[in-house]
Parts: C-alpha cells; structure tokens; sequence
C-alpha cells in the first residue's frame, strides 16, 4: 500500500507541475500577444491622426476658396421634407 500512494502520488505531482509549466507558458504567451496588440494600436491611431490633419488640411483650403466665382448662389430658402416616414430631402429655392 505506501508503495502505491508514492507511486499515485508522484504521478500527481507530475501532472501539477506539467499543467503549471503550461500555465505559465499561456500566461507569457497572451502577455506577448498582449503587448503586440498595443503596439499595432498606437501605430494605427498615429496613421489615423495623420490621415485627420491631411483631411482638415484640404478642408481648409476648400473652405478658402470663394464659391461664388464658382458661379454658385446662396439659396433664399430651405425646406425640409419629413412626412409620414417617407425618406427625407432638402430642398433649395434659388
């Protein structure tokens, strides 16, 4: 009998000791991918942030630009449409 429960008991502790190696591993793993994902974010928020100022850069050199020597008018009246659910519409009177 204590001839067995060495034995079972050692097989137990072999077991404990494999499942926290692979723990171990998984936890230093997810950790990595963790910190590799966090990094992908940044450059992706700066190529975003670049992309922002490229927008509001050509934004501003539209909105410099006179639309009346486009030969655009500015509308006397604007009407919203939005009745009975029907989709909706804007319309100008010049």
């Amino acid at each position: 009998m204590p001839n067995r429960a060495i034995t079972y008991l050692s097989i137990s502790c072999g077991v404990l000791l494999t499942a926290y190696v692979a723990l171990v591993a998984v936890t230093i793993y997810f950790a990595t991918m963790r910190t590799e994902l966090t990094s992908a974010l940044r450059d992706l928020e700066s190529n975003v942030s670049a992309l922002e100022t490229d927008y509001y850069g050509a934004i501003s050199k539209l909105d410099a630009i006179d639309v009346t020597s486009a030969g655009f008018v500015t509308p006397l009246k604007v009407g919203y449409i939005a009745e009975n659910g029907t989709p909706t519409f804007t319309r100008a009177d010049r």
